[in-house]
């Protein structure tokens, strides 16, 4: 009787357990309440990084863009190789150029050009200096009129042609402040303007 009983038992024990299989863990999920899996929370760090560096991008492209079409003075990249210009200063077809912010009179640009080895700016051709047909604002340039005859004549004492600039007279005006599109406009020398100063390399 033992025997048949003991026999039964190992049969019972053959069937829960097949030799070789092996037990499956437990599913671990997490319960309602906990925190997410670490793999769920780098997913959205990098989302929230990602959509931060296109607003960024965005953002700081859009001022560059506008910081470019709205600049009052121009700046350009060498067109070729013109000599040693000061440092900062723009390099145009042989000629060197700066502009200057600060406001004086038209014999204190004067005197802060020929400090650095320049004159106020002269039109020589309107060719060569297209660029200049682009500047905003007005800027002292060297060009006054002589109190003895009243003719028009640039630093250097030659005479302004008029191919050279088409010249607006204002009332009491004896020095030359340049507009855009090669005009310029006579001032009074005592009012403070900004100045452009040049130096030529040939």
């Amino acid at each position: 009787m033992s025997e048949s009983h003991n026999y039964e038992f190992e049969l019972g024990n053959r069937a829960t357990s097949t030799p070789g299989q092996k037990k499956r863990p437990p599913l671990i999920t997490n319960p309602p309440g906990e925190n997410p899996s670490p793999c769920v929370l780098a997913r959205s760090v990098a989302l929230a990084m990602g959509v931060r560096f296109v607003v960024m991008v965005t953002i700081c492209s859009a001022l560059v863009i506008n910081s470019l079409f709205n600049q009052a003075t121009p700046v350009f990249l060498n067109e070729n190789y013109c000599g040693p210009c000061p440092r900062n200063w723009i390099c145009y077809r042989n000629n060197c150029y700066q502009f200057f912010s600060e406001r004086k009179t038209w014999l204190q640009s004067q005197a802060s050009c020929m400090s650095q080895n320049s004159s106020l700016l002269k039109i020589y051709s309107k060719e060569d200096q297209d660029f200049l047909k682009l500047v905003k604002s007005y800027h002292w340039m060297g060009l006054v009129q002589n109190a003895a005859n009243g003719s028009w004549q640039w630093e250097d004492g030659s005479l302004l042609s008029p191919s050279q600039l088409t010249l607006i007279e204002m009332e009491n005006g004896t020095c030359v402040v340049y507009g855009s599109n090669f005009k310029g406009y006579t001032e009074n020398c005592l009012t403070p303007n900004t100045y452009i100063c040049m130096q030529r390399t040939v």
